[in-house]
């Protein structure tokens, strides 16, 4: 089954939840999602801990995280070759704990130009696990977008799966149910079946329409999918693309994921950026039912700002923005949009240094950070800020205070939280 191409029109429809995502599922894989069973639980005990569990991807491994105890389990080594740029890739896991999804690139980037054999001919959405451009370095070693799950259960990484499309793989998220990914590679956004491991039609936003982000509807089958100056509304009932709600806001250096989010009950989607006049750092809140943009909150008063994440409590009271700039937490109550309180400092450094903003490097100075990620855990284990090198730091939005630094794989850029498996 194909995917039409993106036409016009918002998609905000409400429709009856169970009925909405099972078609989605189906729509956007390019085949029948709902024909086989879900996987069987493995037998024998499971090798990962109790509790709820947040997940921090690297250029080559993910680390599990107790979000309860703050205990840094052992790291889960992933398939790939090469060191993909950092920013370039991202995590998510399925509803029930069970999987977790990395989309990365695997492979050396060539700097020659590929032979007319070394790039596969077109396939269609029903293809294997195979399915996929490359680039052939003289070596033989290619450059290759991926999805690697990871058995939760088992704490192991499974054998890549190609997905088709070049360019950034910063975002990646998984339908209820667990049955269906969506992976973003470059500016398309691929469906995988979790099950069969086939790949879908890639549904494309369009020329420089990169993809740094993606966030659910927890009420509709709509996702939300970030892009430069922009975000498009994706109906997964039908798979098309609805017009670009335009949010004037860059996306920040630091690529992260969760530049996008949306508010427990689906109402508002949050963005953060750079925009203005100024170019200063902005929260901005998007209607969820019109596309209408509302006034943006601002960081100019406290200085120069490069909001990377953000992440919305579970009451839905609270945006929590972290900025990769100034190393700081930018807590925002919704009753005060317009004006949030001042900044809360990251911790500083082992050293008793002071963190300061550099670019990542793959390496860890003595007392220095850069945010990349904030995510959001359950119940009363408060938020977790991941500091772009080989921390993660635990936030309380209540009294705005971090608890100890968590030490996790080197080059940490993007986190996922879930129940324990």
């Amino acid at each position: 089954m194909s995917l039409p191409e993106p036409v016009p029109g918002p998609r905000h429809r409400r429709r009856a939840r169970a009925a909405a995502l099972a078609a989605a599922a189906t729509t956007l894989s390019g085949c029948s999602l709902l024909a086989s069973p879900t996987p069987p639980p493995a037998a024998g005990p499971s090798l990962a801990p109790p509790g709820a569990l947040g997940y921090v991807v690297c250029p080559t491994a993910v680390t599990p995280v107790e979000l309860t105890t703050h205990t840094a389990e052992a790291d889960i080594p992933l398939p790939v070759r090469g060191t993909p740029a950092l920013g370039d890739f991202a995590i998510a896991t399925s509803p029930d704990g069970r999987w977790a999804y990395v989309v990365t690139s695997d492979g050396v980037e060539s700097h020659s130009a590929p032979s007319a054999s070394s790039t596969p001919p077109a396939v269609s959405g029903a293809a294997s696990s195979a399915v996929g451009t490359s680039s052939t370095t003289p070596s033989g070693v290619a450059l290759q977008n991926v999805l690697i799950p990871i058995d939760l259960v088992t704490q192991q990484a499974g054998a890549p799966i190609r997905i088709p499309g070049q360019g950034g793989t910063h975002a990646v998220v998984v339908l209820p149910g667990g049955r269906t990914v969506l992976a973003a590679s470059g500016s398309s956004i691929v469906p995988v079946d979790t099950t069969t491991r086939r790949v879908g039609n890639p549904l494309d936003l369009g020329p420089g329409r990169t993809i740094f982000g993606m966030a659910l509807d927890p009420g509709t089958p709509t996702v939300y999918a970030l892009v430069a100056g922009g975000v498009f509304p994706v109906d997964t009932s039908d798979a098309t693309a609805g017009v670009e709600i335009p949010t004037g806001l860059s996306v920040s250096s630091v690529y992260s994921p969760h530049g996008i989010d949306v508010s427990p009950d689906g109402r508002t989607v949050y963005v953060v950026g750079q925009g203005g006049t100024d170019f200063g750092g902005r929260l901005l809140p998007i209607v969820a039912a019109t596309g209408t943009t509302q006034p943006a909150a601002g960081f100019d008063r406290f200085g120069i700002a490069d909001p990377a994440a953000l992440a919305v409590t579970e009451d839905g009271s609270q945006v929590v923005v972290a900025d990769a700039a100034n190393n700081w937490i930018n807590p925002v109550p919704v009753a005060s949009f317009s004006d949030p309180p001042p900044p809360v400092r990251l911790p500083d450094g082992p050293s008793g240094a002071p963190r300061s903003g550099t670019s990542p490097s793959g390496t860890s100075p003595s007392g220095t950070a850069h945010p990349t990620d904030i995510v959001m855990g359950p119940g009363a284990t408060g938020a977790f800020v991941v500091d772009g090198f080989d921390t993660v730091l635990p936030y309380a939005p209540g009294d705005r205070s971090f608890g100890r630094p968590i030490p996790v794989c080197s080059g940490a850029s993007s986190m996922a939280v879930g129940p324990a498996p």
